[in-house]
């Protein structure tokens, strides 16, 4: 099934993106939504197929996924929503770069809520970056390149 038939209310105005090489070929993606999570998979397999995503829905999930991998396995991009249940991106950032095991990830936190002390506050917390969450296919493509792509 292609975008088009998945997404019909999008409109799409470039052809999907192949073959560039993502630097990051390990990522997790922490999501509660799971049609996010669903288009972010598929954009990143449309650029890379040889991407590993993993993802989970939530903070509480993520500490278990991280935990039971081993330390050659460990994401090397972690991409947090923020407005989840149980455990917020930013909750979850504090826990990564609190940890000897994960501070060293790049953590980007991406979010509805924009507010200017929020932003500052997460790069504070170690965040590489705090990005708007996309609402259209080409706001996710572009966060992606912005990213994950080796220029």
């Amino acid at each position: 099934m292609t975008n088009v038939e998945l997404f019909p209310h999008v409109f799409y105005t470039q052809p999907p993106i192949i073959a560039k090489m993502l630097k990051y070929k390990k990522i997790v993606l922490v999501d509660d939504d799971a049609d996010d999570r669903q288009i972010f998979e598929e954009i990143l397999h449309e650029i890379d197929p040889d991407t590993i995503v993993v993802t989970a829905e939530n903070g509480l999930e993520m500490v278990a996924l991280l935990d039971k991998m081993p330390d050659d396995h460990l994401p090397e991009m972690i991409i947090l929503d923020q407005n989840m249940p149980k455990i917020t991106g930013k909750e979850s950032l504090i826990f990564l770069k609190e940890s000897t095991r994960y501070r060293d990830i790049p953590t980007i936190i991406y979010s509805t809520y924009q507010v200017k002390d929020f932003y500052q506050e997460c790069l504070e917390l170690g965040a590489q970056d705090v990005v708007a969450k996309p609402d259209t296919m080409q706001a996710y493509r572009e966060m992606i390149e912005q990213f994950l792509v080796a220029h």
